[in-house]
């Protein structure tokens, strides 16, 4: 497994050009002007799963689905739409080892949440991997997301006492009502999470099923509430 530290991250990865399309960004910047202003940001959306497209007549209010079944975490936050060019971004992360980018992305989001008046966790948790994801790919993306966004909002973050026991298909390769069954039971969370407020922090939520099942463990382990921080929401 890669060794990766924040300070690493910090280090040596400031280019000076646009990390989408290498065009001279501005002084502490990522991103040029117009990458900028073509990120999709989220607007309208449920509080209670993020979900774009449901704006209600009653501000604040969940949409029918969340109302119907309700989820596990009290509340969810996304920076950003799952939609061109943050779908980049995230894949780059994910897939193509481009580790700079958790710092553009968790930055983000950490600045998505200072605007917010949320009142803020007690711990950040990032959605685990399971062991043999984790050697194949090196790294946790979720983890090193969530590095950025508990140091800029100087929150504790814990990835020792939150497991994936199993491992899991990802979620985008099954059809969404096989969504569900797929990670129910994949994770095990420990006591330290007992009377704690939780954070989940993840890059992109789409079904919203693995937060809900890392949320029912962090409940079962005796977490008081869990809310959802995510880059993008599907």
């Amino acid at each position: 497994m890669v060794d990766i530290s924040l300070g690493n991250i910090h280090r040596g990865l400031w280019s000076g050009n646009c990390l989408l399309c290498a065009a001279r960004a501005p002084a502490g910047k990522d991103l040029c002007p117009a990458c900028e202003r073509s990120l999709p940001r989220t607007e309208s959306a449920c509080p209670r799963c993020a979900a774009h497209g449901t704006a209600m007549e009653i501000e604040g209010v969940s949409c029918g689905a969340c109302q119907t079944h309700p989820p596990a975490y009290t509340s969810a936050r996304a920076a950003f739409r799952y939609a061109t060019p943050v779908d980049k971004l995230i894949q780059d992360l994910k897939y193509h080892d481009r580790l700079e980018l958790s710092r553009l992305l968790g930055g983000y989001l950490a600045n998505h949440l200072q605007a917010l008046i949320d009142p803020l966790p007690d711990v950040v948790v990032p959605v685990p991997l399971h062991s043999s994801r984790l050697r194949e790919r090196g790294y946790n993306q979720s983890l090193e997301i969530a590095r950025f966004v508990a140091q800029s909002l100087e929150l504790p973050i814990n990835w020792k006492d939150a497991q994936r026991i199993r491992p899991t298909i990802p979620q985008t390769e099954l059809p969404r009502e096989q969504r569900r069954k797929n990670v129910r039971g994949a994770f095990m969370t420990g006591g330290a999470f007992a009377g704690r407020r939780v954070a989940i922090v993840d890059d992109v939520m789409t079904s919203g099923h693995t937060a809900n099942a890392l949320a029912e463990s962090l409940l079962r382990s005796g977490a008081v509430e869990v809310r959802v921080w995510v880059v993008a929401r599907a």
